[in-house]
Order: structure tokens, then sequence, then C-alpha cells
């Protein structure tokens, strides 16, 4: 068995708190100043990388009390069926940015993404096929 060799500086260099990651950019980096006319330019940047797409479902059946997350806690299915609605609206926004990159992941994360029913996911997934060039070997 090989010997475990550590290396004292970059562990004091990481020996801080940061903060919660939940987006990234990180909240704390969100600026006023950045302009839809910035994110445009941010999005055409790099035309030929793949992307990475990530979904959040902020439902849960029940609450967690050490989750930080956004979520709305209800068992009422129905509404997600409405944040369905709105997200496919989004979707279609954004997908218009990136309709000749190629996604190579989708995430979904919450809340609780197996809160969604079997057909709920399927719409999500079609929403995502239809919209933006999913790699056929996506994770």
């Amino acid at each position: 068995m090989s010997e475990i060799i550590w290396d004292l500086d970059l562990i004091q260099k990481y020996n801080q708190s940061g903060p919660r990651y939940t987006s990234y950019p990180t909240a704390l980096e969100f600026n006023e100043n950045y302009t839809e006319r910035d994110f445009q330019a941010a999005a055409a940047r790099y035309p030929a990388r793949p992307l990475s797409l990530y979904v959040h479902i902020p439902f849960c059946h029940k609450l967690c009390y050490f989750c930080g997350c956004n979520k709305v806690i209800t068992r009422h299915q129905h509404k997600a069926d409405i944040y369905l609605d709105y997200l496919e609206l989004e979707i279609k926004k954004r997908a218009e940015l990136f309709k000749d990159r190629c996604i190579t992941q989708i995430h979904w994360g919450g809340g609780t993404p197996t809160y969604l029913t079997e057909a709920q996911s399927a719409r999500l997934m079609a929403m995502l096929r239809t919209n933006f060039k999913v790699s056929a070997d996506a994770e």
C-alpha cells in the first residue's frame, strides 16, 4: 500500500470557510451591472464547447431541516405542472442562445427531483430535447 503524502501548504490554503455552493457564479458574485447583453455575449463566447444543463426542481413532500436549498414543501402534485409551464417558457427563451451547442450533461437538483411524476419527468425531458441539441450519449 502506498503512503499518503499530505501537502500542508495546500491544506492551509483551503482551510477556510467558503460560501455554500448553490449556483455558479455564487450569489455573492451577482452584480446589478451585469446586463442581458452581457449574458448574451457570454453565451456566444465559446460556440464549439458542449454545455451542461442544470434544472432546479424546487418541490419536496416534506421538509428536511438540514436543507438550505430553494424549495416548496407541498403534497399538491399539480403545482409541479404549473412550474413546468413557466419553466418551458424559460427553456424556450434561453435555448435560442444555445441552439447550436451540444448538451452533454443534464443535472436535476432540488428540492427533490424525484418529486415529479413519471409523466412530469417525461414532459421535462421532452422540453429539453425539443429545445436543445442533446447528445445521444448525454449523462
